[in-house]
């Protein structure tokens, strides 16, 4: 199962079934008013949507990728192909709504349809439920060697680091690397398999996140803040790219700092190794910042949305 299927899905029942909205998952047969189509926008998708239309049924699809533009298969195997495109369009067609992850495919989708709405990633804070301490500084400060670097993510996605990787090397920033499986890096680095049940303390292994990525592609540009959100919700700092979403949730000396080149990711580095009291002033302010896209809060918008929707559809 995708991670984005658990991200903008399974962890929201809960709080929505808290909040008096029923969900049945992948039953299409099942009374509702709303359909939600997560991860699903294929020609058997599209038939299946028109058909729940005809029959009252209020369809929603969700957006986790801008997959209104292509971009080819980049490194790795993934990307924005010319049929995922045409597919994307004819589904955003059959849709009552369409629900995006991020601003930037937000402002996409209003080019093909009426109603768009922004429901940001959420970070489920009862099951990250932990939170990073800088409370021994006398004894944190002062051990041997920098603060560590921390990574998350697919494997295919490990490569994008490698502009950077010679910057923590050059300083002797130790990396840690939380995937699925082991990837192939040029440096050293300290690998963490990921696993659902233990990467929230997982997170914790790491002194700062960094979220670097080229932004010279439509899909880079689409992403969600969950790869910098789940860190700072649990006050790792982050150092990330200027992505358009990261920006909403990472404000500069506020739990991190947005680097824009290589020089400014030289710069944040060489600060953190001279200062890394800076990551326990950013620590708790990461925290504040990531409140407003709890689960728990992100779920009443999306109850207020299917609220509305129903009511229609009666």
């Amino acid at each position: 199962m995708p991670a984005s299927v658990w991200i903008r899905a399974l962890q929201l029942l809960p709080y929505l079934e808290r909040l008096g909205v029923r969900s049945v998952v992948n039953d299409e047969d099942a009374a509702a008013d709303i359909a939600v189509f997560v991860r699903r926008q294929d020609e058997g998708s599209r038939r299946l949507a028109e058909r729940l239309r005809a029959r009252g049924v209020k369809v929603a699809l969700d957006l986790c990728v801008d997959y209104y533009d292509e971009t080819g298969l980049l490194p790795g195997g993934y990307g924005v192909t010319r049929q995922h495109v045409a597919e994307c369009r004819a589904m955003t067609a059959a849709a009552d709504v369409v629900l995006a992850a991020s601003g930037f495919i937000a402002e996409r989708a209003r080019a093909h349809h009426p109603r768009v709405e922004l429901l940001p990633d959420s970070v489920d804070r009862a099951h990250f439920r932990f939170t990073k301490r800088y409370d021994r500084p006398a004894r944190w400060w002062r051990r041997a060697g920098p603060p560590v670097a921390v990574w998350c993510g697919t494997a295919v996605k490990a490569p994008e680091m490698e502009p950077w990787i010679a910057l923590l090397a050059k300083r002797s920033i130790p990396l840690l690397v939380i995937s699925e499986r082991r990837p192939a890096l040029s440096a050293r680095f300290r690998y963490v398999r990921w696993r659902h049940a233990s990467v929230p303390r997982d997170l914790l292994r790491g002194d700062f996140s960094i979220a670097p990525r080229e932004l010279d592609t439509p899909y880079n540009h689409g992403h969600s803040h969950f790869k910098i959100g789940m860190f700072m919700a649990e006050g790792v700092p982050a150092i990330a790219s200027p992505v358009p979403s990261y920006r909403d949730v990472l404000v500069p000396e506020q739990g991190g700092l947005i680097c824009d080149g290589p020089g400014e990711w030289e710069e944040a580095l060489d600060r953190i190794v001279a200062e890394p009291a800076l990551l326990a002033r950013w620590s708790p302010q990461a925290a504040r910042a990531m409140e407003p896209y709890h689960t728990a809060a992100v779920a009443r918008d999306y109850a207020r949305l299917f609220t509305a929707l129903a009511e229609r559809a009666g």
